[in-house]
């Protein structure tokens, strides 16, 4: 039933504005938490993203991916680049609201068109295990097709493997390295690029194994406890100025219908009963059962790091986002 399950699309914080307005794009000297500390804005045009996932997921989910008796979690990557596209950004989710994504096309979802994808040769990340040990895993580079949210790239990167714990440690940092190519992206190396929060040290409704319903017209209320973490970056490091909890709507297939916005330190969100009345009808519009639901609660780390270029009239940005997730398959009406 779950065809092409994606399990955790995405994200992150707000519609910000500018470091200044001298620059357009901004210059590297663009401070705040519009700049992800690195001079990038996130005002800047897009330059592709890397999406480090930590999922945690429900019974069924865990049978949709397969997974060994036992394994309850997943680290998934993907990652792509890009030196140019129409339109320069997509729009970002709004704070405070469920984005409806069909209607938006929204940041980081979806990718322009026109768009000229760049191979940065090899692509590796390097950081911490849960045993503390060093670790360094290579991505899979794609050839030409979908990538797991649905994104049409000439080339793109991936990473799907069972077990979080072999490769990740949450409260930690992860490097992202560039292999080059040849008379074209030269090697680079982006020192603790990525930060990955420690997880919600709870959640509460719904319980993991919980399958609802949720009801179209009828308001419904998702809560975690907020992560404490030790190693959380400087305000000015983290795009909307520290970690957002990131509620996610996604039909059957793996494609996201709504994304909900707060701060992770919020501890929940009440989806609105306007907003389950839509996802029913972008799923059935989908030709996808508009009867579940895949639900994703995130604890959401956004940097910035510029697009490597020669080019001082093309600065882009990349957004490396980490996503701590919890996600659940529910019963909708």
């Amino acid at each position: 039933m779950l065809t092409r399950l994606t399990v955790s699309i995405l994200l992150s914080a707000a519609a910000l504005t500018a470091c200044d307005d001298s620059d357009d794009p901004p210059s590297d000297g663009c401070v705040g938490h519009t700049c992800g500390g690195t001079g990038a804005a996130i005002t800047d045009p897009e330059g592709g993203n890397v999406i480090l996932e930590r999922m945690v997921l429900d019974s069924e989910l865990q049978a949709a991916f397969k997974l060994p008796a036992g394994v309850t979690t997943v680290t998934r990557v993907v990652a792509y680049f890009m030196s140019a596209q129409t339109p320069e950004a997509n729009p970002l989710p709004t704070p405070g609201a469920c984005n409806n994504l069909t209607v938006t096309k929204g940041w980081p979802g979806y990718v322009g068109s026109p768009h000229t994808d760049v191979d940065v040769g090899t692509l590796t990340l390097k950081g911490k295990n849960a045993a503390g040990a060093d670790v360094s895993f290579a991505l899979e580079k794609k050839p030409m097709g979908l990538d797991p949210f649905g994104r049409l790239h000439d080339v793109y990167y991936q990473l799907i493997q069972p077990e979080v714990a072999t490769l990740l440690k949450p409260d930690s940092f992860y490097s992202v390295t560039f292999g080059g190519v040849a008379g074209g992206m030269p090697e680079t190396t982006f020192q603790d690029a990525i930060y990955l929060s420690s997880d919600y040290p709870a959640i509460q409704n719904p319980g993991l194994e919980d399958n609802g319903p949720l009801r179209a017209g009828t308001d419904f209320t998702v809560s975690w406890t907020p992560p404490t973490p030790v190693n959380l970056p400087a305000a000015a490091n983290l795009v909307g100025g520290g970690l957002q909890g990131l509620t996610w709507l996604v039909d059957v297939s793996g494609a996201p219908t709504h994304v909900c916005v707060a701060p992770a330190t919020a501890g929940g969100f009440t989806i609105p009963g306007a907003t389950i009345a839509e996802f029913r009808a972008v799923a059935t519009a989908r030709g996808q059962t508009p009867d579940k639901m895949i639900l994703l609660r995130n604890a959401v780390a956004h940097q910035l790091v510029r697009l490597p270029t020669t080019d001082a009239t093309n600065l882009r940005r990349i957004d490396m986002l980490s996503l701590a997730c919890s996600a659940q398959l529910m019963d909708v009406q």
